[in-house]
């Protein structure tokens, strides 16, 4: 009955409906089209605030959508599916908070209210860059982890962009796509899946995210709608076609109220924790204890988050640089393992016992500790003796003599008594 009410509704409201062909740029219909053309609202990105509940006005200046609700998209007794596409170095995982809660409380807005199937839940980043603990949650969660191993920027939109080509060949509409990212470049793809192809569209976006994105799709949710469920931060625009005017503005209030508020006094503002942080983070935050920081190697910064420090090391080039092909790299780790693999080594310092080379003086220093070769000095200089020529010799008489010695003075005197004896011996009587 529902459904019914819903398609009536719609037929009614075609003549208010913008024609999508014609914001588009041409409509070949022209005036026998059904739908509204109106050339103000090409130029507008805002939806009417009083559509479609109570603006009949033909000649709005605001943009009229076209009517569609979750219960046309997925009547009863089918089962459509929806993906999700996590740009998680856009929109990072907030400190003290587990992922497995945060995707959780998305599939249960977006999967299990709506009656929809999960197709996939993909999640594309670096995993370098994401800690060990945030990825044991992700894979308690059932999230895909696709790992974009490519230091330049973009890589992980590049990954994003065949991902939803993809899935737009493999499923038809009315399928929903759920894009985690605020990041503008993504409006293109967005806009073609939505308009062109047909499928239901859905942004869970970040503060920076620009008005144009939103504006693309047909629901979009801030991130704190899902990573603080406990605060009283008002959720700016959910859905471009089911809120009704009201709601618009009693939001647009409390928004205005709440910066003039936070303008006027920065240090009332609250900052409400969220009931999924664990006890123990909660006890150091508020006992302000010391937090793991990460240092820059060359400048000695710290950083809270690696993704900080690669930014910091990329923006004042801080990087470790092989000596022979000058690659850079963010940590001397794998500045050692590069040069261990291509065998990228200057033979400037070596073991003077073994003929070791070694690329860094520390490493002759260990060496040396670990085997017992001390850095040998060097040899002495052996010099020539003088050899004197006999120009050179003193003359006899100025060589000193020397005195005899005793012991042959005795043998002397025994050999004389000797003889003395035997010649006595010798003469007669």
């Amino acid at each position: 009955m529902a459904t019914a009410i819903n398609h009536h509704l719609q037929s009614d409201l075609k003549y208010l409906t913008d024609c999508m062909y014609f914001l588009s740029g041409y409509c070949k219909l022209d005036d026998k089209c059904r739908y509204r053309h109106c050339r103000e609202a090409i130029n507008q990105i805002e939806t009417c605030s009083q559509w479609p509940a109570t603006c009949r006005n033909v000649t709005c200046l605001f943009r009229h959508p076209s009517v569609v609700s979750h219960q046309a998209h997925n009547p009863k007794g089918s089962r459509h599916f929806v993906s999700f596409f996590w740009d998680i170095e856009n929109v990072p995982i907030p400190r003290g908070q587990r992922p497995f809660d945060i995707v959780q409380r998305i599939r249960e807005k977006l999967v299990i209210e709506p009656g929809l199937q999960e197709a996939d839940f993909s999640c594309y980043c670096n995993s370098a860059t994401i800690s060990e603990t945030n990825l044991v949650s992700l894979c308690h969660a059932n999230v895909r982890i696709v790992h974009v191993p490519d230091r330049k920027s973009g890589a992980a939109d590049r990954q994003i962009m065949l991902d939803l080509a993809r899935f737009e060949r493999i499923h038809h509409p009315p399928a929903t796509i759920v894009l985690i990212s605020g990041d503008i470049d993504f409006v293109g793809a967005l806009s073609a899946l939505r308009h062109r192809a047909g499928f239901l569209v859905i942004v869970i976006h970040n503060k920076p995210a620009k008005q144009e994105l939103k504006a693309t799709v047909h629901e979009h949710y801030p991130w704190e709608f899902f990573t603080f469920p406990s605060s009283r931060q008002p959720v700016t625009s959910i859905s471009d076609f089911e809120t009704t005017s009201k709601e618009r503005v009693s939001r647009t209030q409390s928004t205005h109220s709440r910066r003039r508020h936070s303008s006027r006094n920065r240090s009332l503002r609250r900052r409400d924790q969220s009931p999924y942080v664990p006890v123990k983070i909660l006890s150091v935050a508020s006992h302000n204890q010391a937090v793991k920081k990460n240092p820059c190697p060359k400048c000695s910064t710290d950083f809270e988050s690696i993704q900080s420090l690669q930014q910091h090391q990329s923006a004042k080039k801080h990087f470790f640089t092989c000596p022979i092909c000058n690659d850079t790299f963010f940590t001397e780790i794998s500045q050692t393992q590069h040069q261990k693999d291509k065998n990228h080594y200057v033979s400037d310092y070596r073991c003077q016992q073994c003929n070791r080379l070694f690329a860094k003086p520390e490493s002759l220093n260990q060496h040396q500790q670990d085997t017992g070769h001390p850095d040998a000095p060097p040899p002495p200089t052996i010099y020539p003796k003088p050899i004197l020529r006999r120009a050179q010799l003193p003359p006899p008489s100025v060589v000193p003599q020397t005195e005899p010695d005793p012991f042959e003075i005795i043998l002397g005197g025994i050999e004389a008594l000797k003889n003395h004896y035997i010649k006595q011996s010798t003469k007669p009587n």
